[in-house]
């Protein structure tokens, strides 16, 4: 077998004139040409259709998370309440003091009281805020975060919920005490210093 029936893909007839040598290597390169063409424009298309795949769903997604599809709108605010929400707890959990100032409204003696209250062995060991419960409800912004105190070898887990107004959070308390109220005497104390929510 000649290499010529190699690339025409048949035997041939009689014996191989140059000028069909130069032909079947030709129609070999024109081939191999529309070939790469071929697979190029093939790859082309998927690429295509991954981006178009991708915009649709960060479409989906984006529409989502703006409320557009769930919820009431302006859910985009959800991201940086949750971010300062986020801030704001570490801050606590650290006895930061330029992070209470920076994330938390109105926190005039909010570091002097957790100060006097570690003192006493009343101890944030863990606070954390979700952004599962960051939600935007009747153009209210809600977020909530979890502190978890020590105090002589008991541990107290509140839910201190709030809002994110000019860019810090506003906390509103923790408990308040009924008339009656024989629970620990430095709760009262620690929901105080943390409210920091105005209605108005």
């Amino acid at each position: 077998m000649t290499i010529l029936e190699l690339i025409a893909g048949e035997c041939a007839s009689a014996d191989p004139q140059p000028d069909a040598v130069d032909s079947a290597v030709k129609q070999t390169i024109r081939y191999s040409e529309q070939e790469m063409r071929r697979r190029g424009k093939a790859l082309t298309r998927r690429l295509l259709l991954a981006v178009l795949g991708v915009c649709l769903a960060a479409v989906l997604v984006l529409s989502t998370l703006n409320g557009l599809i769930f919820g009431n709108g302006f859910a985009w605010r959800c991201i940086p309440a949750w971010l300062c929400a986020r801030n704001a707890a570490q801050a606590l959990e650290n006895y930061d003091e330029d992070g209470i100032e920076r994330y938390i409204a109105r926190a005039d003696g909010l570091y002097d009281t957790l100060t006097e209250l570690r003192e006493q062995g009343v101890v944030i060991r863990d606070a954390r805020a979700d952004f599962g419960r960051t939600r935007l409800d009747d153009m209210f912004l809600f977020t909530e975060m979890e502190l978890t105190v020590w105090q002589d070898e008991l541990t107290y887990l509140f839910t201190c919920q709030g809002t994110w107004r000019n860019g810090k959070m506003e906390w509103m308390q923790i408990y308040v005490p009924s008339v009656g109220y024989d629970g620990p005497a430095w709760l009262p104390q620690l929901s105080e210093a943390i409210a920091t929510y105005n209605p108005g």
